[in-house]
């Protein structure tokens, strides 16, 4: 409370309005993608979560919100995302969430780091996303995972991943959303680009 003045009690629905976060020029996750994606997620009251390619910490805020008991990690290469990210975690009141700067898997391979991930959400990989996932199950192979592919590179890369990881649990959305805008006394809808979804677990075993 002496964080934020202005608390409320706590929203049960899920997912969060665009205009809610500070988001100046950085990329960010749109709300429907936002709240399906975490849906996906299948997260746990302490889940520890990593969002890589976090922008304007959108995800790791939604995330955060839904425990506190919840540990965030946002991890973001880029000055500008990685102010905004501050800004709404101070925006929120969320200390649960850790920003970690630098480009995964490289921020991630230190030996310090001793929390024990339990989910990831990879926004952007930023062509990397095969030793993302090396790194990432090397830390937990039963990891949950979701992946955001914008576009069909992306999807090639990571559909090659899951082959050469022996993935389990594969689930592949393809969303596309449109909203409303106002032009005069009409109104048109304008389409966000389609994204895919890729949801999928570690095998249980080490690989």
């Amino acid at each position: 409370l002496i964080l934020n003045p202005d608390a409320e009690k706590k929203t049960v629905t899920c997912g969060m309005r665009d205009k809610e976060f500070l988001r100046d020029k950085v990329p960010m996750t749109k709300e429907e993608i936002r709240a399906l994606s975490i849906c996906k997620l299948h997260l746990k009251e302490d889940s520890v979560c990593y969002d890589i390619g976090s922008g304007t910490g959108s995800v790791a805020v939604e995330i955060a919100k839904r425990s506190g008991q919840i540990q965030v990690f946002a991890i973001e290469k880029k000055p500008l995302a990685l102010e905004l990210i501050q800004k709404n975690i101070e925006k929120f009141a969320l200390p649960n969430i850790q920003v970690i700067a630098g480009e995964a898997p490289d921020c991630l391979k230190t030996e310090e780091r001793s929390e024990h991930p339990t989910h990831a959400f990879i926004g952007g990989s930023s062509g990397r996303l095969k030793e993302i996932l090396d790194v990432l199950y090397k830390k937990n192979h039963e990891m949950r995972i979701v992946i955001n592919c914008i576009t069909l590179e992306t999807v090639t890369e990571a559909m090659n991943a899951i082959r050469d990881f022996s993935l389990t649990d594969v689930d592949i959305v393809q969303l596309s959303a449109a909203r409303s805008k106002s032009i005069g006394r009409y109104h048109m809808m304008m389409g966000e680009n389609p994204i895919y979804i890729i949801s999928c677990s570690g095998r249980g075993e080490e690989i």
